[in-house]
């Protein structure tokens, strides 16, 4: 495994004035990688925290690598650029499953967090349908649940889980769940410390030798409002997925955003108060793409994380959200061209928005305003989108 480190003092500097001390950068976004900010080409799935970032060229199949970031720190080579497979115990080699989730309602960009967010116990899941193999949990959730918790692939072996369509939640076990667009799950394991290795997989319910599924964080919420200053706007005539990963849980890209044909969407953009400062990374599919395509692509299919854009969004210790774009590496590397999918600038809606030098950033005609990726900087109260084009 090669890796690098790359001060980035002069790119903040000259790219976002952004403080030196509260934020980070890496390259890639893959599993192991949550992502958050893009510099020249620099994407990672970071906490933001520190001025530095390290990756590796090559990736670990079978060990999920998130960062750990504290301020002036540099990342550990353990950090790698993005994954083309997942790990062993999440393999699956299905680009295209049977629709099983419901369309996504159309979603305005400019809407607030929604009131009475359930603070309250685990659901039975006995109103759901779901699949439910022998030796499985349950998903205790439906469609429509008052937690706004979605279920995905619930007719695959994971039955509603955010885990990978042929993993099983199991006793002994850590089983993520996603939440509705703009939320992110606030339960995770509270004594999980590592950002990589043991600990960052551990997100969600857990559920012990007998069965039983506790709540890890009791007063909590399932899922918590994210800052909503972030979304995407599709001019397309097509619809089009964001697919985030599920950190801390596999990273596998599997929780969907879809932006309907001329419509927006809202992104969840985590606090700073998120899981050890992480932040939210997702991998586009191309103009047409719907939920069924949040899951692990190939190189001769680009879906999942072989789709052509990574978005990032995260906010940063110093208050401030950081939002990136970047073509995926993944993507340019199997072949596909960069001037076959869709352009997409990132455009201020209201507030105090940092553009990079020249005062754009944007992918367009396979190429970035900024080289390989860009990253603009949304001042308090500030809210922008990503424009599909």
């Amino acid at each position: 495994m090669k890796s690098f480190t790359v001060a980035v003092a002069m790119a903040l500097a000259l790219t976002a004035n952004a403080s030196i001390a509260s934020l980070s950068l890496g390259l890639g976004g893959s599993l192991g990688d949550p992502l958050v900010i893009v510099f020249n080409g620099a994407a990672g799935n970071k906490p933001v925290g520190d001025t530095g970032y390290s990756a590796s060229e090559d990736a670990h199949a079978s060990e999920p690598a998130p960062t750990t970031h504290d301020a002036y720190s540099t990342p550990s080579d353990g950090e790698h650029a993005p994954s083309s497979t997942p790990p062993s115990d999440t393999q699956y080699n299905a680009p295209t499953i049977p629709s099983d989730t419901q369309p996504a309602e159309p979603t305005s960009y400019a809407a607030e967090p929604s009131t009475g967010v359930s603070n309250g116990e685990i659901p039975d899941g006995q109103g759901n349908t779901f699949n439910t193999p022998s030796g499985a949990m349950r998903f205790p959730w439906n469609y429509g649940n008052s937690d706004k918790v979605v279920p995905i692939t619930p007719k695959s072996k994971n039955g509603g889980w955010a885990m990978s369509p042929d993993q099983m939640c199991t006793p002994n076990s850590w089983c993520p769940y996603a939440c509705e667009s703009g939320y992110y799950s606030a339960q995770w394991d509270p004594s999980a410390k590592l950002y990589n290795g043991q600990g960052s997989m551990n997100g969600g319910l857990y559920v012990d030798g007998n069965g039983k599924i506790t709540k890890p964080n009791p007063n909590q919420p399932f899922c918590a409002p994210g800052l909503f200053n972030a979304g995407i706007k599709n001019t397309l005539g097509q619809s089009v997925s964001a697919c985030q990963t599920v950190y801390p849980g596999n990273e596998a890209m599997l929780i969907p955003t879809v932006a309907n044909p001329g419509g927006s969407a809202v992104l969840n953009v985590v606090p700073k108060t998120y899981w050890l400062g992480t932040s939210a990374q997702y991998y586009v599919n191309l103009a047409g793409s719907t939920a069924d395509q949040c899951i692990w692509g190939n190189a001769d299919k680009p879906i999942g994380n072989w789709g052509p854009y990574i978005f990032g969004a995260g906010q940063a210790l110093d208050g401030n959200t950081y939002i990136s774009v970047q073509y995926n590496p993944l993507y340019l590397s199997s072949g596909f061209k960069a001037t076959d999918t869709y352009n997409v600038k990132i455009e201020c809606e209201s507030g105090y928005c940092n553009f990079p030098t020249g005062g754009e950033c944007k992918c367009e005609k396979g190429k970035c305003s900024v080289d390989n990726g860009c990253t603009v900087t949304l001042g308090d109260g500030a809210k922008a989108n990503f424009v599909i084009y």
